[in-house]
């Protein structure tokens, strides 16, 4: 079903011809459709994606988080000339005052938004620009499109998005660590962890995958519970305090667990649980996506999220062949573990003079974040005053 306002018009009356019918793009409205996700899921496995477009991720947060948050979720689904089902984008429209904006469902959870595309599109001789006019035909009614946190490329090809006139660095990095550039033994932060993972085991502790979806529930719950607690002592909002997306990490991990896409590890010492790591893997690369650590009296010495990290590294290392992912923001212990900045992109348009605003500020932000990359001292400072350091 397909539509630029809000009224779904009849099915497949998108835009059709576009650059002489080299794309037609539709969008769907009714994201909870069965045949939508069927044909996400054979797209995703014979095409390109990253771990956080996979349907395990992308189907809960546009099916339940998106409308929790307010935002009404929809999938562009783009068509070659010959019928063949080439990429799929899922998108968000919220409202902010005046301005109805359409962008990727992030809610600060997703490190990397982009499509998922078939491996065979081919985007030579202005089939890219065609792609391009296509999707933003097919978009319902908005006044600014804000896509952000966009990898330059996915499984080493170019992000058919990334790409578009006018897409900039929002000067927001991943940190990356890749094993083919630099030995895991040489970290800094393997070499100290090693010696606390040996004062543990010593001491009766012991670090473990997790594979079994109720062990897996009980440590996001621990995961929770202390992240709160520390936010709560750093007086700030955490976004895991929400039922919404304390569910949404739930139905990822169980699904990922089923799948093999999720990546559940905990350090335990004796009876209790001090740390776990909870990260997305895909086409040989794995992605951090939320650790909890007690570092409570007595556990300074072990360092347990030092230790987690640690252990979830060099097991990529020993089974995967791609690069490992901490997350984005530059933190100091990142570098300790080989991470090197990985740059992420956005794309502004302003559709009408209600979408301005939006863009404006996405400028205004987008230099804050420069100036902030240009004096790391004080960015240190100001994540250790925020409790992110």
């Amino acid at each position: 079903m397909t539509s630029t306002s809000d009224r779904p018009a009849p099915k497949e009356n998108g835009p059709a011809n576009v650059a002489d019918g080299a794309f037609r793009a539709v969008a769907t409205f009714n994201v909870a459709d069965a045949a939508l996700w069927s044909r996400w899921r054979t797209l995703e496995r014979d095409g390109i994606a990253t771990a956080f477009q996979a349907a395990t991720v992308a189907r809960p947060l546009l099916c339940d988080l998106a409308p929790a948050f307010g935002a009404r979720p929809f999938v562009v689904e783009v068509y070659a000339a010959d019928g063949r089902h080439v990429l799929s984008l899922g998108l968000t429209r919220t409202r902010s005052l005046l301005a109805r904006r359409v962008g990727f469902p992030d809610f600060g959870l997703i490190d990397h938004n982009a499509p998922i595309w078939h491996r065979e599109l081919d985007l030579s001789g202005g089939r890219a620009e065609a792609l391009r006019r296509a999707i933003l035909a097919a978009l319902p009614g908005h006044d600014a499109l804000l896509l952000a946190k966009m990898p330059k490329t996915v499984e080493g090809h170019p992000n058919p998005l990334a790409d578009w006139p006018g897409v900039r660095e929002m000067n927001v990095v991943t940190m990356v660590y890749d094993p083919a550039r630099r030995p895991a033994t040489d970290l800094p932060a393997m070499k100290e962890s090693g010696r606390k993972r040996r004062k543990l085991d010593r001491e009766g502790g012991a670090i473990r995958r997790v594979d079994d979806p109720v062990r897996a529930a009980d440590l996001l719950d621990f995961a929770f519970t202390l992240r709160a607690a520390k936010a709560g002592r750093d007086g700030r909002r955490e976004s895991l305090d929400q039922p919404d997306v304390r569910a949404f990490y739930r139905t990822i991990v169980a699904g990922g667990l089923a799948d093999g896409s999720a990546v559940v590890w905990e350090v335990v010492l004796g009876e209790r649980t001090v740390a776990m790591v909870h990260g997305l893997a895909r086409a040989g690369h794995f992605h951090g996506t939320l650790m909890a650590s007690d570092d409570g009296t007595g556990l300074q010495a072990y360092s347990p999220g030092m230790i987690a990290v640690a252990s979830v590294l060099e097991d990529h290392v020993a089974s995967r062949s791609g690069l490992f992912d901490l997350g984005p923001g530059e933190h100091p212990y990142k570098r300790r573990f080989g991470g090197e900045p990985s740059p992420l992109y956005e794309y502004d348009r302003a559709a009408t003079p209600f979408g301005l605003a939006a863009v404006i500020d996405r400028a205004t932000r987008r230099a804050l974040r420069a100036r902030l990359r240009r004096h790391p001292e004080f960015r240190a400072r100001l994540y250790r005053l925020l409790g992110r350091g």
